[in-house]
């Protein structure tokens, strides 16, 4: 709103004038201004002096003649201040359907012309439900006018899908758009009558600029019948000429334009130019006078398309399967949005030029650059060599890019790495081979840490592997933590030649940040102001009433025997642009309690949070949509949504989703009972697979309310209408907890995601006075948003004043260093030492020895203190050579400081000892078996893995010696005792207990690794705790924190180093590689590892389907097989496997390489098997239909004709790809020889 009510906008829209009939720019931003306050209440009646006027801005910027009469900018503008009145009048109440058909599509068209084009999906979306004749209700998956959305269920087609009586419930045809080719419609054609045509080109033009493939083939086919019918009732050829005919040749031009956009055959957009044309000079008949207002914007639109298609913006000579990997991908992306269009249209350091070595594009949220990412990575593994790792410090943003990525290379028959541990200690391409994968992983998607690892391990192979390298959320190398490993990675990777992309919102200093980058070469820098949705802006504030206060006697108090409570209100303050505050009023948000004595002193008492007080004020916000809520402590956020929940009705829509939880966490988690009413929680300390599956039921809407920490808000794509911050200061807090400018625009930019909404809620919690500057907040300047080096901070630079004293005194200072910046930069240094001595080894001219000078630290520090971190480098150096070879790798390797490095070298020679002590006399397991070395390295072992011994002679350890190794060695304390360790090992009976519950860590592991759930683990380990809420997440914080990424790290380390200690000494007993990886991820077989790595998210699946296996025997491609054998049916009755982890297992067994949509595309032999041959076989090739349900139920086949039977279901190693076929829309035909399936595309 900010934008949409500003001054010079409006008066350039409206012309500059006093006087006339229309209201001056003032009085259209105050009447707008109103509107928009009252709907945070309840939409109200819109002044009809607004739809006057934007009905006149509309008609001055659509004159035929208007170029010659207006300013391309004022037509611009007229068409965005118009577009913003229709959208707010399309809100009001007691419209008609052909009223709200209107306004719908003037605000499309609005928008659309006017450079805001996903605000016209989001108006679709409004009004979809409108475009059925007779109305119909019908969810279908949805891109954003050139950005994805998200994939929803295939099963939320209508009945209209159904081939005959015998297939009941809600079954959609995988054929044609919503029926198989050549099968009759089953509406009752014979009933069309005029009312059918009466808006049928309104919806039309309204379904196009939603840019909908799914929704819209069907309406066209819809349309396209009911257009048949209506000839045969009167008796013509076609309905051109009639009543009918330009409703008709709308539904044509549109049906045109949508496979002008799938295929990019310009011919096709020549006939739905003429479609038009016969509409506006009215050859195709006349008194339509909406198809004509119709036609006449579309011809417009038509004419745009050719510029802002993907095929026209991708460089000449590129494979069509790159633009097909984003129109026939899902979800599909057919236009793309200004700033992406200008970024791909530039001449000098073009994204897509290989020859753009670096670039940095910093632009606002929602304008485009997940993905603007994504066709850079699709186009550099299109054309040229190598591949493409792309690194994000927020998980969930890179699960996000995950699985927005898997359909784009689906199409282009590429694949996508497993999401492996931050520490992947095992060489990534060993442990591939190792899992017999069959994938071509072109992409990698990792944290900074996971390609620090790897870069610590192999700095060379990994320049070699990776030609190109994405760096998301950028601006976070600024942040305190895990700042200066971004940075340094950076720094890194600029010494290469691969070619560095950074990704990030608004930077201060861009300029700054780019030169840093390459100083070398223009046009690194690539910014944009562009932004969808307007923005409303309100700040909340709550105090007492103090006039209605309540006084109790406190009986048994000695001292504060009165007892003072008076209600607190919320105050929402909202400024429109320019314009004057208003107010609203919250009902009773809490209690302010204060106790009182006799003479009348007080002293502060036990009253609302402020987070439960803004939480009962989000309630208020909810009726418009979805909200977010940000906190900035984890058990704000629980409690928050506790209290949210409290307020809501339980909701059918969450009910999977709970059920799925509840078995994940344990049924009397706090979680369960929030999501039950469709509220979420979200923060660091929850499993990575719950973060997950709560991220995508806010996607799916399933949710209607996420509280989160900050964890949440950088980058990930989260749908809300409303964004509300509750961040709690408090007087002694490290400034470096607080929300910073960058991420409280981050958050910011959550409301109002690009074509879901067309404007979003901004709400700042202030626990403060108000001030007439606190509106600033919300709009940081530029100094603000500044990237600066985290070496530049004080807290950085008096530690390394205190270190510099320190190892004057001794160089062995440098082994005491915390994990703070200051020891990061020294591990760092040490990193790049050992990396120039290994590529020296090797000859290779990488000269990584430049990393350290190429901080950014160093262009923007004074040439004193950059000395300070030069002469601290230079002490490292000495310690560097002083150490022996072995070490010096060793620390390296490790990932942690350098004093962490070193204790970890001591606890592998404790381990080296322990292992050689085991194997001279193998004690009984706590069992009561005797424990037999393992002399078989091959997968029917749990705990082992075939390559972790050539040997064969060589005893590998077990989970059960490895875990009592572990124990009598104490390497459970000594690794608790790291600076790296981010909790301590400790268990309470109640929140506020002081003395902890002792919890041995290997019972508790033990446990783990035997595959024991959330719910049985917590019982075993914490019996005594009653309160089980507290008791799982006690567990939870432990399995998250402790298990799933510390001890997987640190133990993996310390085993490899054993390993290393026992190959040198020619011990002959080993520990298993996978260990490490078995803790990470809770299993003990390396099946269920496999399947974990993956993609399969759910540890329970994998431990039992991994179970069966091992006791099978089954590895690799056996395992495939025999999971292809069962078939969905059998996964659900040997595993109980819910829909998610069907999906999860289906997407498992397929073959990449024989991918039935690209071979479809390319007309070429785009078969599926069938699960069991037809017998007899037929004759002749058969043709047939598919009925595709949800995701989780067989696909069935079934012959065409009157004499219609099952065959039978498709082949499981065909079901994910069979489906993807359907999600893409496609028309097309379908055959059997009784083996086989064979689709051919079907183009009109």
């Amino acid at each position: 709103m900010d934008r949409a009510l500003d001054a010079e906008l409006l008066a350039d829209a409206l012309g500059r004038r006093e006087t006339g009939p229309l209201p001056t720019a003032q009085e259209l931003a105050d009447l707008v201004a109103e509107v928009e306050v009252q709907a945070i209440i309840v939409p109200g009646d819109l002044d009809a002096r607004l739809l006057q006027t934007a009905w006149y801005l509309h008609g001055i910027a659509s004159a035929a003649n208007a170029a010659d009469l207006y300013t391309s900018q004022r037509q611009e503008r007229a068409f965005a201040v118009s577009a913003h009145i229709f959208d707010l009048a399309l809100n009001t109440p007691g419209r008609t359907e052909h009223e709200r058909l209107t306004l719908a599509f003037a605000a499309q068209v609005g928008y659309r012309r006017s450079q805001l084009d996903p605000n016209a999906v989001a108006v679709w979306r409004r009004v979809d439900g409108l475009l059925d004749f007779p109305p119909l209700a019908v969810q279908i998956e949805e891109s954003v006018d050139g950005q994805a959305l998200d994939e929803v269920p295939v099963d939320s087609s209508p009945d209209y899908d159904k081939p005959d009586e015998e297939a009941d419930g809600d079954e959609s045809v995988v054929s044609g758009r919503g029926r198989p080719t050549g099968e009759p419609d089953g509406d009752d054609l014979d009933e069309v009558t005029h009312d059918h045509f009466e808006t049928m080109a309104l919806r039309a033009g309204i379904a196009f600029l939603g840019l909908n493939l799914a929704r819209s083939g069907f309406l066209i086919q819809q349309w396209h019948d009911q257009a048949t019918a209506m000839a045969t009732t009167v008796a013509v050829d076609n309905l051109v000429g009639t009543m009918f005919g330009p409703a008709e040749q709308v539904v044509v031009a549109v049906a045109e334009m949508v496979e002008f956009l799938r295929f990019g055959n310009a011919e096709r957009l020549n006939v739905a130019r003429e479609a038009l044309r016969t509409v506006i000079d009215r050859r195709a008949g006349v008194g339509d006078h909406d198809a004509l207002w119709v036609a006449a914007h579309l011809l417009h639109v038509a004419d745009g398309l050719a510029e802002s298609s993907i095929w026209a913006v991708l460089p000449p000579g590129s494979p069509d399967t790159l633009a097909q990997a984003f129109t026939i991908g899902s979800p599909p992306v057919l236009t793309l949005w200004p700033p992406q269009r200008e970024l791909l249209a530039r001449t000098t350091a073009g994204p897509l030029d290989p020859e753009t070595k670096r670039l940095l594009l910093s632009v606002p949220t929602s304008a485009g650059k997940t993905l603007m990412a994504q066709i850079m990575i699709c186009h550099h593994l299109a054309t040229q060599t190598g591949d493409v790792c792309y690194v994000t410090s927020m998980r969930s943003l890179g699960r996000e890019m995950r699985q927005a990525l898997s359909s784009r290379l689906r199409v282009l028959q590429r694949g996508i790495g497993g999401d492996l541990p931050d520490f992947a200690r095992i060489d990534l391409q060993e442990l591939l081979d190792f899992f017999e994968d069959w994938n071509d992983n072109a992409v990698e998607i990792m944290t900074p840490e996971r390609l620090a690892q790897m870069l610590r391990r192999d700095t060379d192979a990994v320049l070699e592997r990776f030609s190109m390298f994405v760096v998301d959320e950028a601006h976070m190398l600024g942040q305190p933590g895990r700042g200066l490993l971004l940075e340094s990675l950076l720094a890194t990777l600029t010494t290469s030649d691969a070619r560095l992309i950074l990704l990030s919102g608004v930077m201060g200093n861009a300029d700054q940040v780019a030169t840093w980058l390459d100083d070398t070469e223009e046009g690194v820098l690539f910014t944009s102001g562009w932004r969808g949705p307007r923005r409303l802006h309100a700040l909340l504030y709550t105090g007492p009433q103090w006039h209605q206060g309540t006084t109790t006697i406190r009986p048994k108090a000695k001292r504060w025997t009165i007892e003072e409570s008076f209600p607190m209100v919320g105050e929402l303050k909202i400024r429109p642009a320019e314009g004057r505050i208003r107010e609203l009023y919250a009902n009773k948000v809490g209690e302010f309690v204060r106790y009182r004595d006799n003479q009348g002193n007080q002293t502060p008492a036990p009253s609302t949070p402020f987070y439960k007080q803004c939480a009962r004020t989000a309630v208020a916000l909810m009726h418009a949509g979805s909200l977010l809520m940000i906190v900035s402590q984890r058990a704000y956020a629980r409690d928050a949504a506790k209290e949210i929940a409290a307020q809501l009705p339980p909701r059918t829509q969450t009910a999977e989703l709970a059920d799925i939880l509840s078995e994940r966490l344990g049924a009397a988690h706090p979680l369960i009972e929030c999501v039950r009413h469709g509220v979420g929680y979200h923060h660091a300390g929850l499993p990575t697979d719950v973060l997950e599956a709560l991220e995508q039921a806010t996607r799916d809407e399933e949710l209607v309310a996420l509280v989160a920490t900050t964890t949440l808000t950088d980058g990930v794509n989260l749908p809300v209408r409303t964004v509300l911050i509750s961040e709690s200061k408090y007087t002694g807090q490290d400034p470096r907890q607080q929300m910073d400018a960058a991420q409280l625009l981050n958050a910011v930019g959550r409301a109002g995601r690009a074509g879901r909404e067309t404007e979003g809620w901004i709400v700042l919690a202030l626990n403060q006075q108000a001030a007439d500057d606190d509106f600033d907040l919300l709009r940081p300047a530029a100094a603000d948003l500044s990237v600066v080096s985290t070496l530049t901070d004080s807290l950085a630079l008096e530690e390394l004043a205190q270190v510099e004293q320190l190892i004057a005194a001794t160089t062995d200072a440098i082994f005491d260093l915390k994990d703070t910046d200051v020891g990061k930069f020294v591990a760092f240094v040490w990193y790049v030492l050992n990396a120039t001595e290994m590529l020296a080894a090797i000859g290779s001219e990488t000269n990584v020895g430049r990393s350290i000078r190429r901080l950014l630290a160093f262009t923007q520090l004074p040439a004193e203190l950059a000395d300070q971190w030069l002469n601290l480098a230079e002490q490292v150096e000495r310690v560097y050579e002083a150490t022996s070879q072995t070490s010096r790798r060793r620390w390296t390797v490790a990932g942690t400081t350098l004093g962490s490095a070193r204790s970890l070298e001591s606890v592998a020679a404790r381990l080296a000892e322990a292992a050689i002590r085991t194997t001279a006399a193998p004690p009984a397991n706590e069992r009561g078996h005797a424990q037999t070395p393992i002399t078989d390295p091959g997968p029917a072992e749990p705990g082992s893995s075939p390559h972790d011994t050539d040997d064969p002679v060589t005893v590998m350890l077990d989970m059960d010696q490895t875990l009592r190794i572990l124990e009598e060695t104490d390497t459970f304390a000594a690794l608790f005792k790291l600076p790296e360790c981010p909790r301590d090992w400790s268990f309470k009976q109640t929140p506020k207990a002081r003395v902890p519950i002792d919890v041995t860590p290997t019972y508790a592991l033990r446990r783990w690794l035997t595959g024991d759930d959330i719910p049985t683990l917590a019982g075993a380990i914490l019996p005594t705790v009653s309160d089980i809420g507290w008791r799982l997440e006690q567990t939870v914080d432990a399995i998250s924190e402790t298990f799933e990424h510390f001890l997987s790290w640190t133990i993996g380390v310390a085993l490899e180093q054993a390993n290393d200690i026992l190959a040198a000494a020619d011990a002959n007993v080993r520990f298993s590689d996978t260990f490490a990886y078995f803790i990470r991820y809770g299993v003990d077989t390396h099946q269920a590892l496999n399947l974990l790595v993956r993609g399969v998210r759910s540890r329970r699946l994998a431990y039992l389907v991994g179970k069966q296996a091992h006791d099978r025997g089954l590895a690799g491609a056996d395992l495939r097989d025999w999971l292809i054998g069962l078939h969905l049916d059998g996964w659900k009755s040997e595993f109980n496997a819910n829909p998610r982890e069907v999906e999860d297992l289906a997407e498992y067994v397929r073959s990449p390489r024989a991918s039935v949509l690209r071979a479809a595309l390319e007309a070429t032999d785009a078969k599926a098997e069938l699960r069991y041959p037809l017998e007899p076989p037929p004759q002749t090739s058969l043709p047939v239909h598919l009925i595709a349900t949800t995701v989780d139920q067989p696909i069935e086949v079934w012959a065409v004709g009157q004499n219609r039977y099952r065959i039978g279901v498709i082949s499981a190693a065909h079901h994910s790809d069979v489906h993807a076929l359907h999600n893409s829309a496609l028309p097309y035909s379908a055959a059997t020889d009784g083996t086989t399936v064979e689709f051919r595309i079907t183009l009109g």
